[in-house]
């Protein structure tokens, strides 16, 4: 009878440390710090929206799952986002130097304020689809951009 009872309190410690290995590997929340540089100027903010997933991407930032505005000092600046599920993400930002909170362009749509996506992807001819500038995030991850200007 001991051994039967050994057993199940065995096989329950099991069953349960085997859950929560799961449960603590399948939800871990990770960090996207993302470092901005060849700002044209301190003057402004860098704003930028996080995506997962093509929906938005790169105009309708009410998509987005994240959105910040942060501060500019010499002429960098860094972002860090916490709480993301693994998965793939794109981001679009920009340098609002008048700080009227829209990307400023000229009457052929050409930006007037410097820009920059994800991976830091350069756009020849229009922004990025989703799948030109996504990247995986499974633990902590660093995105290096150089401001377009």
């Amino acid at each position: 009878m001991k051994s039967s009872q050994f057993f199940k309190t065995a096989l329950f410690a099991v069953l349960f440390m085997s859950i929560f290995a799961f449960s603590t590997t399948a939800f871990a929340q990770h960090t996207l710090t993302v470092e901005v540089s060849n700002i044209k100027s301190d003057k402004g903010t860098i704003m930028i929206a996080l995506f997962k997933g093509e929906a938005g991407f790169p105009k309708d930032d009410s998509k987005a799952v994240k959105k910040m505005k942060v501060t500019i000092k010499d002429k960098k600046a860094t972002i860090t986002f916490t709480d993301l599920e693994a998965g793939d993400y794109a981001f679009a930002l920009f340098h609002d130097e008048n700080g009227n909170s829209e990307m400023d362009s000229n009457m052929f749509g050409i930006p007037k304020e410097g820009y920059g996506f994800s991976t830091n992807f350069k756009p020849k001819v229009s922004a990025p689809d989703f799948d030109e500038a996504d990247f995986k995030i499974e633990a902590d991850t660093v995105q290096k951009v150089k401001i377009i200007n």
